[in-house]
């Protein structure tokens, strides 16, 4: 065969790829083409404008989830799980193809049925097999949750989401939410989410978070994966998510910086109704909190 030939035959799989990748029905993340690193020249912020929400049920990616928990699921008991991610080609996909992205390679959102109870985790990935990895969780309701992976291989680069579930011995009785309410109080503190504009043509809505104590003084807020705040929004049925970052230009450099005052987001959700938002904010020194909102949209 004319080594030309034989050359331009090799090389089909990999432009047929390469091809395919480009035509995948997923978000490109702005940040492996833009200056947003830290101090030590690691990317770790995808930058701001991640408003749209991304149904799964009707967007899927060419990767394979075997996701499963490790022992028995009770409310209030600490369970581990184990991911197994394949390519297409079903081969594993392994830590040092998935880009840093908010400081971490893989983002798991879990929550469940009544959008009462939710955690961000970050699993680890296995020591000895290629494209394992372990989490551990607690559920506080039994009943069914519903797992969200938000992730960006190296190689696209366009973001992943992949989504999976579980159920946790015994039946829910948390009721979910049926009203708006955007005024949530932890520990003396208060925590306010302000609709400040909503299109009616593209369905964006804009929004403000505010934090403050029991005197009304704006609280210190420190970075949270490389921003001072994050914010996710599920609608009820849990077709999707949308992840959200603030829109302010300034990023924190160092865990030591901090904020003071309103941060301003977007969300554009898929249609009218309520959505469960939950804010993602770390005060001071302490440990990170979630502030749930329930956010309606339309009349």
């Amino acid at each position: 065969m004319n080594p030309s030939r034989k050359a331009f035959l090799f090389s089909l799989p990999f432009a047929a790829v390469y091809l395919a990748s480009q035509f995948l029905p997923v978000s490109p993340c702005e940040f492996l083409h833009e200056k947003t690193y830290n101090l030590e020249g690691v990317v770790d912020y995808c930058g701001p404008g991640d408003s749209a929400f991304v149904d799964l049920t009707t967007r899927k990616w060419p990767l394979n989830l075997d996701f499963r928990p490790v022992g028995q699921l009770s409310p209030g008991k600490p369970c581990d799980f184990r991911l197994d991610i394949k390519q297409f080609d079903g081969s594993p996909l392994t830590a040092g193809e998935i880009a840093l992205s908010h400081t971490k390679k893989i983002h798991l959102l879990a929550v469940d049925e009544s959008l009462s109870d939710y955690h961000h985790l970050h699993p680890e990935p296995d020591s000895l097999y290629d494209g394992v990895w372990h989490f551990s969780l607690t559920p506080e309701n039994a009943g069914k949750y519903v797992v969200f992976l938000d992730f960006i291989p190296i190689r696209s680069p366009r973001r992943v989401l992949l989504s999976s579930s579980f159920e946790v011995d015994g039946q829910s009785n948390v009721a979910e939410p049926n009203a708006e309410n955007l005024i949530f109080s932890l520990d003396k503190r208060r925590f306010e989410l302000s609709k400040v504009s909503e299109d009616s043509e593209d369905g964006e809505v804009g929004l403000i978070l505010r934090a403050t104590d029991e005197k009304g003084k704006a609280l210190t807020l420190r970075p949270v994966m490389g921003a001072f705040a994050h914010m996710v929004a599920f609608d009820p049925a849990l077709k999707g998510f949308a992840h959200l970052h603030p829109e302010e230009n300034v990023l924190p450099a160092k865990e030591s910086d901090s904020h003071q005052g309103t941060l301003s987001f977007s969300f554009s959700p898929p249609a009218n109704g309520l959505y469960r938002l939950w804010a993602q904010v770390r005060i001071g020194e302490e440990a990170e909190s979630f502030i749930p909102f329930d956010l309606k949209v339309g009349s």
